[in-house]
């Protein structure tokens, strides 16, 4: 009996803290290795030294616009989704598609979760990876599930086959570039929180913070070559 108390006392504990965490990532807190941690007043740093590919890149837009924005985001992240959801099509019909803007999306895995649903993306053709994103971001019945078919179901309905998915699974480059990427962009933005707003000119790159879309709109007006 005392064995079996015990055993309910430690199952308690771990669900609780597995519940804990889950809503802490929701609210776009990070875990720096030792504990949660979330700035509410961004600040700009210049002349940082963010470095990623154009094979790493999914971006949206031209590739030559003046502007180029970084969003460092997790999938499991409430204010991430409401950002994709809101802000991005606004993005899109005022800068995005008049060539202003090129917008493009930084995985931040802060946990074995998001970094499943970062590498599935990568995989798939990367005209299917900001549909998958929006997908995982309308849909909430895979982000607290220890069952990986389901967040890999989602993959399926853009194409992937189930040898696909092993073969993702498999894949240490994309592992490893999705981890360099997040170090690389910690180092360079101070991230503490997602998302993380990083706006690229011709002077440098700024972390920008906002207090809704007209505001980060006049900015990004402000920015726009004259």
């Amino acid at each position: 009996m005392l064995i079996r108390k015990i055993s309910k006392c430690i199952a308690a504990v771990l669900v609780y803290i597995m519940c804990a965490y889950g809503y802490l990532t929701t609210k776009g807190f990070v875990y720096d290795g030792n504990h949660f941690i979330l700035s509410n007043n961004a600040e700009a740093w210049e002349n940082s030294e963010f470095q990623i590919s154009e094979d790493e890149i999914r971006g949206l837009g031209n590739p030559n616009s003046p502007l180029t924005m970084y969003t460092i985001s997790a999938v499991t992240c409430s204010h991430c989704r409401d950002f994709h959801k809101f802000t991005l099509p606004k993005l899109e019909r005022d800068f995005i598609s008049k060539g202003l803007l090129r917008f493009v999306y930084i995985h931040f895995p802060a946990d074995e979760t998001t970094m499943r649903a970062a590498k599935l993306s990568y995989c798939l053709p990367k005209d299917k990876f900001y549909d998958f994103i929006a997908d995982l971001y309308d849909s909430r019945d895979w982000q607290f599930s220890r069952n990986e078919a389901i967040l890999e179901n989602h993959a399926k309905k853009f194409g992937m086959t189930d040898a696909d998915i092993e073969q993702c699974k498999q894949d240490k480059k994309i592992t490893s570039d999705l981890l360099r990427i997040r170090e690389n962009a910690f180092k360079a933005f101070h991230i503490t929180a997602t998302p993380t707003i990083v706006v690229k000119t011709q002077s440098g790159e700024n972390v920008v913070e906002f207090n809704g879309y007209d505001e980060l709109k006049q900015y990004l007006d402000t920015q726009l070559p004259q």
